[in-house]
């Protein structure tokens, strides 16, 4: 049986590891103390490479991802106490200060979504908050801002009414003209899909159904906060236009993990929760964040010996590509530590790395040392696609055969089927050539074909980033 490898080299400045790609820390548990130390000189030469890293990259995912349900330190013990403060100074005429007091708190709730998902009774003091900032807005003369607090109740409290008898007619007609400017411009549908359908739905602090659900709503910012567990995700703020449709996919395990304060990554509970989701979170991150490529680093144990380890993660199929590690004893240089983020941005492994790629690159040779298990040392088995391994033969025997005729038929283009008579010339020739030269075509294409299944056909055919372009290849017998 003869083994046969297939290594293409390209060059394509777009396929640069290194143009947009972010890295992500990794931890099981707490961030070690000398996670920092240890973790600088790869952050840094990661950083020449190009790829973003720390606190720009938390403020991209929670712009364009999802934000804390939980910020800061949370929502003030005392909420309902400092709404009736601030609802006390509107009713004494004190606009300015109902502004001061009660602008910030609502701005702390609404940050805060998931404190309201937990206790729904903190809806109420919530709404009594609104109310009194927009009709403190009014009485300041700031109508727009009055309008603005007027929306955000009715997209947060569809059902609510202002009563004239409690507030005025004034505030009443004024609340009434805001409903009906925002009925008058139609609305939009907002679809939620839970990874976990068992998760409870709440939009704008309201619950609005268990499982996956689409809502018809008004236009506007939305907050969508999903408790699985008894514990919310992280807080999705979404954008309904009218007439429009808009989808956001809430993964509540995945935002359990995500971590953006103090370091910007991913924090898992067990080891086996971080072998399982590691790389499928890191490339959902980067898709979130509009990232070209994602790098994963941190501490963790390898064969029982702890190691500063880094991955490069498809983001077509949340998978490693490649993976290094380093130990942590002897103390590991820092030449060594970049030479470990330049293996991940797509440079050549050096001795002293303890190298893995994807399956289809083991059987090339990862480099040094290289070793096949994530940390322990179980085999994977190599992942199937769904196609039918035998096409490839299929169309590798037709391409063989359609070749072959085509040589023939333009061999035969202008030949003469018999010798003629001695002394006569021949008047009758083959005319093979352009049907030759067809079949010769359609030939490649079916090599090309062939070519392609073959390698397509097993788990990890590879795709490995280097410095300005990758490498790819493929392994087969026959």
């Amino acid at each position: 049986m003869l083994r046969v490898f297939v290594v293409v080299s390209f060059m394509c400045a777009v396929a640069s590891a290194g143009g947009g790609g972010i890295v992500l820390e990794s931890y099981t548990g707490d961030r070690p103390a000398d996670a920092p130390r240890l973790l600088g000189p790869v952050l840094d030469e990661l950083s020449r490479q190009g790829y973003a890293a720390g606190d720009s990259v938390a403020r991209t995912f929670e712009t364009r991802g999802s934000r804390p349900a939980l910020a800061g330190s949370g929502l003030p013990s005392d909420f309902s106490a400092q709404v009736d403060r601030g609802f006390k100074a509107w009713v004494q005429g004190k606009f300015d200060d109902a502004i001061n007091v009660l602008g910030p708190l609502i701005k702390t709730a609404q940050a805060n979504s998931g404190a309201f998902a937990v206790n729904p009774a903190l809806r109420d003091p919530l709404l009594k908050a609104l109310i009194a900032l927009a009709l403190a807005h009014q009485r300041s003369g700031d109508l727009q801002s009055m309008k603005a607090t007027f929306a955000e109740i009715l997209r947060s409290f569809p059902d609510a009414q202002i009563s004239r008898a409690t507030y005025g007619p004034d505030a009443q007609s004024a609340f009434d003209q805001t409903r009906r400017a925002l009925q008058s411009g139609g609305r939009g549908k907002l679809t939620i899909k839970l990874i976990d359908e068992t998760g409870v739905v709440f939009v704008n602090e309201s619950y609005r159904a268990t499982g996956s659900t689409t809502i018809e709503l008004m236009p506007g910012e939305y907050r969508v906060i999903v408790v699985l567990n008894k514990s919310p995700s992280r807080n999705h703020v979404v954008e309904v236009k009218t007439n429009g449709e808009t989808l956001v996919e809430v993964d509540p395990k995945m935002d359990r993990a995500v971590h953006t304060n103090g370091y910007t990554g991913l924090a898992f509970a067990t080891q086996s929760n971080r072998d399982a989701t590691e790389a499928i979170y890191a490339a959902r991150w980067a898709k979130l964040a509009g990232a070209t490529s994602v790098i994963v680093v941190g501490i963790d144990d390898v064969r029982g010996r702890t190691a500063v380890v880094g991955s490069l993660v498809s983001l077509q199929t949340g998978r490693e590509l490649r993976r290094a590690s380093v130990p942590t004893e002897p103390d590991p240089s820092t030449d060594k530590l970049r030479a470990l983020a330049r293996f991940l941005a797509g440079e050549n492994p050096v001795p002293g790395l303890d190298v893995q790629f994807s399956n289809a690159l083991e059987a090339i040779g990862g480099g040094e040392g290289g070793d096949t298990s994530r940390g322990g040392g179980g085999n994977e088995t190599p992942h199937r696609q769904g196609r039918w391994g035998g096409w490839r033969w299929i169309t590798g025997g037709f391409a063989f055969a359609a070749l072959a005729t085509g040589g023939v038929l333009v061999a035969l283009d202008g030949r003469c089927p018999s010798p003629p008579p001695m002394g006569q010339q021949c008047n009758d020739f083959y005319d093979t050539g352009t049907a030759g030269y067809i079949t010769l075509g359609g030939g490649a294409v079916l090599a090309a074909i062939s070519i392609y299944l073959f390698v397509t056909h097993d788990k990890a055919p590879y795709v490995a980033p280097t410095q300005g372009g990758a490498t790819v290849g493929f392994a087969t017998r026959f």
